[in-house]
C-alpha cells in the first residue's frame, strides 16, 4: 500500500528548530520508544551544524547499516573496477586428449559465482567446459577439486544467531561460494535443487502439526520436526564447494568430456590455466549488496580487504583504514561486515563522521550511489513515498528483532551532492516497527522538507533489512 500524506496547517518554525531538539525534549514522542537507546543525528553539511544530535556516543546494535561501513572501508583502499579472480587449472599430464590428473578450482572468496543477481556473469561451468574442449580434452581421469586452502577461516562470525544459519540470509562466507550459497530443499525425500551432495534429512519426534526445519552450524544434517508431507524450503548450503564440483562435473559430461572421478594426486606435474573467472566489478557488487542488504556479499567485501587472510585480519585492516581516515572508533566494535551479528556496536558519532568523510572524498559519487533512494530503490522503495523528500533521501536501512536503523544522506537536488547526513539507530523499542518508522519519517519531513507545510505519514508498509 502506498504511503499517504496529509498537509496540515503550518507549524511554528521554533517547534522544529535545531535549538529545540538539542536542548529540550527527545525529538520523537512515541510510546514504547527507548529514548536512552535511540540515537538520532541530522547534520547540515552546508553549514556544519547538527539539526538533531541525541545519544551520539551510545554504542548500539546497528544491524545492516554496518554494510555502509564495510563498503566505505573497501572504497578507501580499492579501485572500484577491481574484480575477484578465480583460477581453474588442469593439474596433471595432458596426453592424447586425456588429462591424467584433476581439474582444480582455486577459490578466492568471490561471493558472486553463479549469483542470480548477476546473470550477465553466469556460465561458470559452461566456460570451463568450453575451455577444455578448446584444449582438445575429451576425458579427465581424475576429479573436479575445489581448492579453498587460500581462504582460511570460513567460520561463522560470532554473534550470528543459530536460527539464522538455516536460511540463505544467514549463510556464511566460504572460499568457494556458489549460487548465493542457497538451494531448495524438498521434503519429505530430501531432494535438493541445485543438487547438493552430502546433505541428509533426519526426522525427529514432534507433537506439532507444523513442519519445522533446523540445522546446526557446520552440519549437513537437516533436522525436521513435524509430519512427513510435501514442503519446499529455500535454505543455506552447508558447503557450497560440493555443489560447485557436482555442477562442473555434470556440465563437463554433458559437453562430451568424460570425468572418471579417480582419486589421483599428481606430483610434480604441470598446472595449466584452463579458465579465469572474473567477478563483476566490486563497485557493482557493493551497490547490489547495499540495495538488497545482502549479507553474503557484504562478508565477501570485508574479507577482500586482506586476500588470503582471516576475518580477524580483515577487521584489523579495517581499523587501520579508519585511523587513516582520522576516525575515532570510540565505543565501536564490529565483528562482521554485514551487521547480522548481535555483537556489533556502532555509535552515531562514528557513523556520522564516516559518512561525512566519504562525502568529501574523491569516491563520494561512487559511494553515495550505493544507497537506495527513498520511494524508489531496494529497502527504501516505500519510505517517504509521495512526500517532498521522495528521491532526495538516500539511506541504508537495518533491522532485526528490537533494532531499527538508518544511515545515509539527503541529496541536494541541484548539485547532486549530499547536503545532510542522517543517522538513526534504535534498540530495545517496545512499540511497533511500523509506528517507529512512521515517527522517523515525520521527523525527517519536519526537518528537511522544502515545503512550508508539515507533512505527516499516516500509513506505512515497508520491506527493509
Amino acid at each position: 500500500m502506498r504511503l499517504q500524506r496529509t498537509l496540515l496547517r503550518p507549524l511554528a518554525a521554533a517547534l522544529f528548530s535545531a535549538t529545540a531538539f538539542l536542548a529540550s525534549a527527545f525529538p520523537i514522542e512515541l510510546k514504547g520508544l527507548d529514548t536512552l537507546n535511540t540515537t538520532i543525528i541530522v547534520r547540515d553539511l552546508r553549514v556544519g551544524h547538527d539539526l538533531v544530535n541525541v545519544n551520539a556516543d551510545r554504542p548500539l546494535i546497528p544491524a545492516s547499516i554496518t554494510k555502509a561501513v564495510t563498503t566505505a572501508s573497501v572504497l578507501n583502499i580499492a579501485d572500484p573496477a577491481e574484480r575477484f579472480a578465480t583460477q581453474v587449472l588442469a593439474v596433471g599430464q595432458l596426453r592424447d586428449s586425456v588429462l591424467r590428473g584433476n581439474i582444480v578450482v582455486k577459490a578466492s572468496g568471490d561471493p558472486t559465482i553463479e549469483s542470480r543477481f548477476f546473470p550477465e556473469a553466469s556460465g561458470f561451468a559452461d566456460s570451463i567446459a568450453a575451455s577444455l574442449s578448446a584444449m582438445g580434452v575429451t576425458r579427465v581421469e581424475g576429479r573436479v577439486i575445489i581448492d579453498e586452502t587460500d581462504f582460511p577461516d570460513a567460520t561463522t562470525p560470532p554473534g550470528w544467531m543459530d536460527e539464522d544459519l538455516l536460511y540463505p540470509y544467514g549463510t556464511r562466507l566460504h572460499g568457494a561460494n556458489f549460487r548465493d550459497n542457497r538451494f531448495v530443499l524438498r521434503l519429505p525425500g530430501g531432494e535438493s535443487s541445485p543438487t547438493v551432495p552430502g546433505i541428509t534429512v533426519k526426522y525427529l519426534p514432534s507433537k506439532g502439526r507444523g513442519v519445522k526445519i533446523s540445522r546446526r552450524d557446520g552440519s549437513e544434517v537437516f533436522e525436521v520436526r513435524g509430519p512427513k508431507r510435501a514442503v519446499s524450503e529455500s535454505v543455506a548450503m552447508p558447503y557450497p564447494a560440493k555443489a560447485m564440483a557436482r555442477e562442473i562435473t555434470t556440465t563437463l559430461r554433458a559437453r562430451g568430456i568424460a570425468v572418471d572421478e579417480k582419486s589421483l594426486s599428481p606430483r610434480g606435474d604441470e598446472a595449466v590455466t584452463v579458465y579465469c573467472h572474473l567477478s563483476p566489478a566490486i563497485a557493482d557488487i557493493m551497490r547490489s549488496l547495499m540495495f538488497r542488504s545482502d549479507n553474503l556479499m557484504a562478508e565477501g567485501m570485508l574479507r577482500s580487504l586482506t586476500p588470503g587472510g582471516t576475518r580477524a585480519d580483515a577487521l584489523a585492516e579495517q581499523k587501520q583504514i579508519w585511523a587513516d581516515m582520522a576516525l575515532v572508533p570510540y565505543n565501536v566494535n564490529l565483528v562482521d561486515g554485514s551487521g547480522l551479528s548481535r555483537n556489533d556496536r556502532l555509535t552515531g558519532r562514528f557513523m556520522t563522521s564516516l559518512l561525512q568523510q566519504m562525502s568529501l572524498s574523491e569516491m563520494a559519487g561512487v559511494y553515495t550511489s550505493f544507497f537506495p533512494r527513498a520511494g524508489y530503490d531496494g529497502t527504501l522503495r516505500n519510505f517517504l513515498l509521495d512526500t517532498d523528500l521522495e528521491g532526495l533521501v538516500a539511506m541504508k536501512t537495518g533491522s532485526m528483532k528490537g533494532v531499527q536503523s538508518y544511515a545515509g544522506y539527503m541529496i541536494d537536488e541541484e548539485t547532486g551532492r549530499p547536503s545532510h547526513i542522517i543517522v538513526f539507530m534504535s534498540n530495545n523499542f517496545r512499540c511497533s516497527r511500523a509506528a517507529l518508522k512512521t515517527a522517523f519519517q515525520r521527523l525527517l519531513i519536519s526537518l528537511l522538507s522544502p515545503q512550508p507545510q508539515e507533512q505527516v505519514i499516516i500509513e506505512d508498509k515497508t520491506d527493509e533489512n
